[in-house]
């Protein structure tokens, strides 16, 4: 397992006390007017990813995102190629609003790291 996720080829940290796979099985269920069930489900699962993304200031390494690499990449009109901590490769799209918080009230410091709210959406398998 990773300690980071992947999203555009560029690696990002996510807090653990912020990061939520979920797994939605779309259906849907309602009862007739004679009281029984009637459900029908999907094919598929929908994969999603709700939390934070950090986005540091001045990264730790070579290929590591920054913060600017974050928005640009949340911003991108289509598919976004992503790797959850498991390594398992998908394409996602990003979905708003993308709001900020600060861990340091200096915003431009090189030390400084932006945590960003998002939510994936799996589009198709890589």
């Amino acid at each position: 397992m990773n300690k980071y996720i992947t999203l555009n080829s560029k690696k990002y940290r996510t807090p653990a006390n912020a990061w939520q796979p979920v797994i939605n099985k779309p259906s849907t269920i309602r009862y007739t007017l004679l009281g029984t069930v009637d459900a029908t489900y999907a094919i598929n699962e929908a994969m999603e990813w709700h939390g934070q993304i950090e986005g540091p200031v001045t990264p730790d390494d070579s290929g590591w995102g920054t913060i600017s690499d974050l928005r640009t990449t949340l911003l991108t009109k289509g598919e976004i190629p992503f790797t959850d901590h498991y390594g398992n490769s998908y394409y996602v799209h990003a979905e708003g609003p993308f709001t900020e918080q600060s861990l340091s009230s200096a915003w431009d410091s090189p030390s400084n790291i932006m945590l960003v709210n998002v939510r994936l959406l799996k589009g198709r398998s890589a």
